[in-house]
C-alpha cells in the first residue's frame, strides 16, 4: 500500500503545477557574494517596466539560470513582495539575498538591483539640465528593443506557467480586472482615437485590491461546503471589484467600498470562528541573531550614512532636508499599487510639498523614471532627492541627498518584507499559505498580461514622436518580440546577447527614419 500511495501522491503533484512539493529535481548551487552582485545588477540594468515586470526576469536569473532557488521557494518571496509596500525589486533582493547568504548577501542584492537606476537617474538629471530633455529620445528609443525583450520575457513566464484550466480561467479573471485601462489606451493608440470615447472602465482595480479579492477568495476557499456559499463569495468579490475600479468614482460606486470591505472582514471572521482548526506550527516564532542583525543593519545604515554626511559638510541634514527624508520614508511605507501609483503619491508630498516644481517634475522626472530601468519609486525619489539638494547646496549636495533617499526608501520597505517573510514561515504549513502558493501564482501572471499591453502602449508612445501609427508600432514590436522567441527557441541565445540585439536594432531603425 506505501507503494501505490506514493505513486498517487507523486501523480497529484504532477497534476497540481507549482504546489510547494513541485521541486526542481536537480540540487540546489551556491552563489557567492560576487555571483550575486552581477546577478542583481544585471537585473537592475534590464528591469524596464515596472516591478512586477521583475518577477520573471529575477526568476530566470536565480531559479533557472544560477539554480540557487528552488521554484516553490521563489514563490514564497513572491507573494512575499507582493503584499507588503514599498518597490519589489528591491524586497525581492534582501529577501533572496538573506537567504542565500545572510546579512552581506541581502544587502548586496537589494542594493545592486537599485544602483543602476538611481546613477542613470541622477546623471541625466544633471545632464539634461544642460542639455535639454531632447536627448531623452535616444533613451526611448532603445527602450523600444528592451521593452519588446521585456515582453518575451513576461509571456514566456506565464505560458510556462499556465498549464491547467483553472489557471488559466485565474489569469484571465486578474487579467479582466486589472487590464480595463490599458486594453483602453491600446484601442484608442490603434484606431487613434480619444481614449475617452471608449468610456470609463469599470473594471480596472489596483494590485492591492486584487491581492484583497484573491486572499478573501483563499481563505474561505478550505471551508465552502455548499453553491450557495461559493456564489455569495463571488458576489462579494465582484462588488469589491466594481466599487474599487476606476469608474467606480464616475457613477458614485466608490462610496460603497467601505462598506463591501467591512462585509467581507465580517464573512471571514465568522467562517473563521465556525470553523476553526487548530494547528501548531513547529516553526520558531522568534527570530535568530542574524536576522535581527539584518534588521539592525537596514535601519541603521540610512542614519549612519545621513550622519557621516552631514558631519562632512557634504549636506546639511537639518529642517527641510530632514523633513525631506521623513517624507520619503512615509511615501515608501504608504506606496501600494506600483510605479504609476507612487508617482501620483509623490505628487502629491512632494510637489504640493514645495520640493520641486511640477513642470519638472513631470517633464523631465517622471519620464526619465518611466524610460530608465529599475524601480520607479526610488527613481522619483532619488530624482526629487537630486534636485531640491542641488538647489539648497549645489550639485554634490543633490547627488548626496538623492543618494539617501534612495537608501532610505531601499531600507524600510527591506524590513517590512522580512518581517512579513519571518511572518509567512511562521504560518508555511497552514492550509491558507499552501493555497496561496497554488493559486497566487495565475494571478500574478494576470497581473503581468496586463503589464505587457502597458508596455506596448508605451512603444507606440514613444514611435508616435516620429509620426509612426499605432498599429504599424504594435506589429513590430509584435514582431520582433516573435523573433526573439525565435532565437531563444532555436539558437539558445544568452539574454544579454538578446537585449542587445533588440535594443541596437530599435535605436538604430528610429535614427534612420
Amino acid at each position: 500500500m506505501g507503494i501505490f500511495t506514493r505513486a498517487a501522491d507523486r501523480l497529484e503533484r504532477i497534476i497540481m503545477e507549482k504546489t510547494p512539493d513541485n521541486l526542481n529535481a536537480s540540487p540546489l548551487k551556491k552563489m557567492n557574494l560576487l555571483q550575486i552582485v552581477l546577478s542583481f545588477l544585471k537585473i537592475g540594468v534590464i528591469g524596464f517596466g515596472g516591478g512586477s515586470v521583475l518577477i520573471p526576469v529575477i526568476e530566470r536569473e536565480i531559479v533557472e539560470s544560477r539554480q540557487a532557488m528552488d521554484d516553490s521557494t521563489y514563490l514564497k518571496h513572491t507573494v512575499v513582495t507582493n503584499i507588503t509596500p514599498g518597490t519589489l525589486p528591491v524586497k525581492l533582493g534582501a529577501t533572496i539575498g538573506y537567504q542565500l547568504k545572510g546579512l552581506p548577501g541581502s544587502l548586496l542584492a537589494s542594493h545592486s538591483v537599485m544602483l543602476p537606476g538611481v546613477i542613470l537617474t541622477i546623471l541625466l538629471m544633471s545632464l539634461f539640465a544642460g542639455l535639454g530633455s531632447s536627448a531623452l529620445h535616444y533613451v526611448n528609443y532603445a527602450s523600444l528593443g528592451i521593452t519588446a525583450f521585456i515582453i518575451f520575457l513576461l509571456l514566456h513566464f506565464v505560458q510556462k506557467t499556465i498549464r491547467s484550466r483553472i489557471n488559466l480561467a485565474l489569469c484571465l479573471g486578474a487579467f479582466v480586472l486589472t487590464g480595463g485601462r490599458e486594453v483602453r489606451l491600446l484601442l484608442a493608440h490603434l484606431l487613434a482615437v480619444d481614449a475617452d470615447r471608449f468610456g470609463v472602465p469599470l473594471l480596472d482595480i489596483s494590485t492591492i485590491d486584487l491581492m484583497i479579492i484573491t486572499f478573501f477568495a483563499i481563505i474561505l476557499s478550505e471551508r465552502l461546503r455548499a453553491k450557495r456559499e461559493f456564489a455569495a463569495v463571488l458576489a462579494l468579490g465582484i462588488l469589491y471589484a466594481l466599487a474599487g475600479g476606476k469608474g467606480a468614482r464616475a457613477i458614485g460606486w466608490d462610496r460603497y467600498k467601505p462598506i463591501v470591505l467591512a462585509v467581507m472582514v465580517l464573512v471571514l471572521v465568522l467562517a473563521i470562528i465556525l470553523r476553526r482548526r487548530k494547528r501548531k506550527s513547529k516553526t520558531r516564532l522568534y527570530p535568530d541573531r542574524s536576522f535581527v542583525l539584518t534588521l539592525a543593519v537596514y535601519l541603521l545604515l540610512p542614519v549612519v550614512l545621513g550622519l557621516a554626511a552631514h558631519f562632512s559638510n557634504l549636506v546639511n541634514l537639518a529642517g527641510d532636508a530632514l523633513d525631506f527624508l521623513g517624507k520619503v520614508l512615509l511615501s515608501t511605507v504608504t506606496s501600494f499599487g506600483g510605479g504609476e501609483a507612487y508617482v501620483a503619491v509623490a505628487e502629491g508630498i512632494f510637489v504640493q510639498g514645495g520640493y520641486i516644481e511640477a513642470d519638472l517634475f513631470f517633464t523631465r522626472l517622471v519620464p526619465i523614471a518611466n524610460a530608465l530601468p529599475g524601480p520607479i519609486l526610488v527613481k522619483i525619489a532619488v530624482g526629487i532627492g537630486y534636485t531640491f539638494g542641488s538647489a539648497a547646496t549645489g550639485n554634490l549636495g543633490g547627488w548626496v541627498l538623492g543618494l539617501l533617499a534612495a537608501v532610505v526608501s531601499l531600507s524600510i520597505c527591506c524590513v517590512i518584507a522580512m518581517l512579513v517573510l519571518r511572518l509567512y514561515d511562521s504560518i508555511g504549513q497552514s492550509t491558507f499559505v499552501q493555497n496561496l502558493k497554488r493559486y497566487i501564482l495565475p494571478v500574478i501572471c494576470g497581473m503581468l498580461l496586463s503589464t505587457c499591453i502597458t508596455l506596448f502602449n508605451e512603444s507606440m508612445k514613444i514611435a508616435g514622436e516620429k509620426r509612426i501609427p499605432g498599429g504599424v508600432t504594435c506589429l513590430a514590436v509584435a514582431a520582433l518580440v516573435a523573433g526573439i522567441w525565435f532565437l531563444y527557441q532555436k539558437f539558445r541565445l544568452h539574454d544579454v546577447l538578446l537585449l542587445v540585439l533588440s535594443a541596437g536594432l530599435t535605436l538604430g531603425i528610429m535614427l534612420l527614419i
